[in-house]
C-alpha cells in the first residue's frame, strides 16, 4: 500500500488559521446528499460573474469516471467537473480532485477497497497552488463533518488541514434540527470556525401536512436555537434531480434565498 502521510494534531479547542494565508470558504454538511455541490458551485459562478477570481476543490471524491487528457487517463468525480464549469476555471484535475476513487463508497471503504490511502501531502500540495492561482478558494467536502477519511482521520481533519472557514449545509425536512445542531457543535469541538448554515430543499414538494408543517417551522426553530447565523433556505430545484442547473441560472437563484450578510462576506474576502 502507498504511503500514508500524517496530519499533524492540533489543538482542537482553537481555531487554525488557513494554510499559506489561502482565503475561502469550505463547503460541508449534515449528511451526504444535502446539496454541498449545488451551493458550491452557485457560489462559485456567483464569485465569477462578480469579478472576483475563483478557484475550486473537491479534495476527496469517490464514485469518479476516466478523464483522459493528453494520453492520460485520470478518475474524476462529477462534482469537481461541476464546480470547474461553474467556476470557469482550467486548472488541472490533480489539483481540483486530487483524491479520487471509482466505486461509490464512503471514501475509507473505498481506499481500503482499491488499496490506495489517501496520501495527504498530495491534497495539502494541490490547495497550496490552488491558493497561489487564485484570490479565494471554495473547496467541497465528503458527506459530514466525521466521515472516515483513514482509520484515524476524518472531514473535520482535512477542514482543519487546509484551515478555511465553514458553511454547513443541511435539509429542511423533519429531522435537521438534531442533525444541524449537532454538526455546529461538532465542528466548534473541533476547533473550526463556522460562518453559518445553509438550509437546502432536497425534497419534492410533499403530500403529507406533517411534512410540510416541519418544513415550514424548522428555519425558525434553527434561527433560535443556532450559535451561528442561518443564512436562508434554498428552494427545490426539480430539474437539478436529472440534470445540473446552468450556472447562470443559479446566481439569481442562491442571491434571492440567501441573506446578503454571505455575499458580503464573499465580496470582503474575495
Amino acid at each position: 500500500m502507498a504511503r500514508v502521510d500524517p496530519i499533524p494534531r492540533r489543538n482542537r479547542t482553537s481555531p487554525i488559521p488557513s494554510r499559506g494565508g489561502v482565503r475561502g470558504v469550505f463547503i460541508t454538511g449534515t449528511d451526504t446528499g444535502v446539496g454541498k455541490t449545488l451551493l458550491a458551485e452557485a457560489l462559485a459562478a456567483w464569485c465569477k460573474a462578480h469579478g472576483i477570481d475563483v478557484g475550486v476543490m473537491k479534495p476527496v471524491a469517490s464514485g469518479g469516471s476516466l478523464l483522459t487528457h493528453r494520453g492520460l487517463s485520470r478518475l474524476v468525480a462529477a462534482d469537481a467537473r461541476r464546480l470547474a464549469k461553474a467556476a470557469g476555471v482550467r486548472d488541472p484535475w490533480p489539483l481540483i480532485n486530487p483524491v479520487c476513487y471509482r466505486e461509490p463508497l464512503a471514501p475509507y471503504a473505498a481506499a481500503l477497497r482499491s488499496r490506495q490511502p489517501i496520501v495527504w501531502s498530495a491534497v495539502t500540495r494541490a490547495f497550496t497552488t490552488l491558493g497561489q492561482r487564485h484570490r479565494f478558494m471554495i473547496v467541497e467536502g465528503i458527506g459530514g463533518l466525521l466521515v472516515p477519511l483513514s482509520r484515524r482521520r476524518t472531514v473535520a481533519d482535512l477542514i482543519r488541514l487546509v484551515g478555511l472557514p465553514v458553511l454547513i449545509v443541511s435539509r429542511l425536512r423533519l429531522g435537521t434540527l438534531n442533525h444541524t445542531l449537532l454538526t455546529v457543535r461538532q465542528a466548534h469541538e473541533e476547533g473550526l470556525t463556522v460562518l453559518g448554515v445553509v438550509l437546502n430543499d432536497t425534497d419534492a414538494p410533499s403530500h403529507e401536512a406533517s411534512a410540510r408543517l416541519a418544513q415550514r417551522t424548522n428555519p425558525a426553530v434553527l434561527k433560535t436555537c443556532l450559535s451561528v447565523p442561518l443564512f436562508g433556505t434554498l428552494p427545490h430545484l426539480i430539474q437539478h434531480d436529472h440534470q445540473p442547473m446552468a450556472s447562470s441560472a443559479l446566481i439569481p437563484w442562491v442571491e434571492r434565498a440567501l441573506h446578503p450578510t454571505l455575499f458580503r462576506w464573499l465580496r470582503t474576502h474575495g
